[in-house]
């Protein structure tokens, strides 16, 4: 890590200490009643893999898919240095990412440094579609060694949250999921009726990633101070099966022998045309729908993740396709969400 890099994880955690007994004495209370130690909760949680959820097949500021871009380099980079998002296009200084930045690590980052925390969540309940499917059908898990470098919240940093921590200050950001848990009844997008209950899912000892969890809008965010690199960070790519048999495909068996990752399957995810309403993300998403199984799949009629990136792609180099949905920051939001709704319905 650069100097800068490890100032970061260390305002982060000198603020959390101050924090860090007073957040342990309440977790005491939450779990003496049920003979749970909080060193071994806080342990357990801390046990799952960090997901980095990502969309495989989109299109690079130097031109290039992501993947591509991965295999070349062995690194996976930051939306400051591609230029590519699932999120708001914010990251530049100036835009709202920059300033949710200096606010979340205390101005650590210099203004015109583009190595930047790469952001993922905490993949707390083993989802098989990762930690925060919103970001992408695709997502790589890091190794445990990471974790010293990282830092965490709870909720998305574009929500402004108050707690941070890092790994060895973690009680902080835990505070918050209980207090959810007391509040709402829910773990991240898991309803639970009580304390007892999310400390049994919280301490459950099941190590392979099983059930889809179509989380879009929980997490724990963790935000990777420093390079990851494929070949000393990164320990799976759980690649959506609609990639079988292309390009992608390709590239990925490739990155993973060159790096020695190991290549993992997701279920496929698809929606009918004629299934996709109104409701979930608003009237252009039908549009875009209909326009996509057009351009790209001379209407079959099933959309999934693959047929995404050819109209996300397609867009960029022959936006006369896509110009009656709108303009061309309109056409990426409307495919963003209709991403949201394959992940989510599909």
């Amino acid at each position: 890590m650069l100097d800068y890099q490890k100032n970061a994880v260390n305002r982060v955690r000198e603020a959390s200490l101050k924090k860090q007994r007073e957040s342990f004495e309440f977790l005491e209370t939450l779990c003496s009643p049920f003979e749970v130690r909080t060193q071994d909760l806080v342990s357990k949680v801390l046990h799952n893999s960090i997901t980095l959820n990502f969309h495989p097949d989109r299109f690079s500021n130097n031109g290039k898919m992501v993947i591509e871009n991965i295999n070349s380099q062995g690194l996976y980079k930051g939306q400051f240095q591609t230029g590519t998002t699932n999120g708001g296009k914010t990251a530049y200084k100036g835009g709202d990412r920059y300033h949710w930045e200096e606010a979340l690590f205390q101005s650590a980052y210099p203004e015109d440094s583009m190595e930047r925390p790469k952001y993922g969540a905490l993949n707390l309940l083993k989802y098989l579609d990762g930690a925060s499917v919103r970001f992408g059908s695709s997502f790589f898990t890091l190794k445990h060694e990471v974790m010293d470098r990282c830092t965490f919240s709870y909720g998305d940093s574009s929500t402004h949250p108050v707690t941070l921590s890092t790994g060895d200050t973690f009680e902080c950001v835990l505070v918050d999921l209980f207090e959810d848990v007391l509040e709402n009844q829910k773990i991240l997008n898991m309803m639970v009726p009580s304390v007892q209950e999310a400390l049994a899912v919280l301490m459950f000892k099941r190590d392979s990633l099983k059930n889809m969890g179509r989380n879009l809008d929980y997490c724990i965010e963790s935000h990777v101070h420093g390079d990851v690199s494929l070949l000393d960070d990164v320990e799976s790519f759980y690649l959506d099966s609609s990639y079988k048999n292309t390009e992608i495909e390709e590239i990925s068996y490739d990155m993973c022998r060159k790096y020695g990752v190991n290549l993992e399957w997701i279920p496929v995810r698809e929606l009918e045309v004629k299934d996709i309403d109104v409701f979930f993300r608003g009237p252009k998403i039908l549009k875009l729908a209909k326009t996509i199984d057009k351009v790209c799949t001379e209407c079959s009629g099933t959309l999934n993740a693959k047929l995404l990136g050819d109209a996300s792609r397609d867009s960029e180099l022959n936006f006369a396709n896509w110009e009656h949905i709108g303009s061309k920051d309109e056409v990426f939001q409307y495919i963003k969400q209709l991403w949201h709704t394959l992940g989510f319905l599909g």
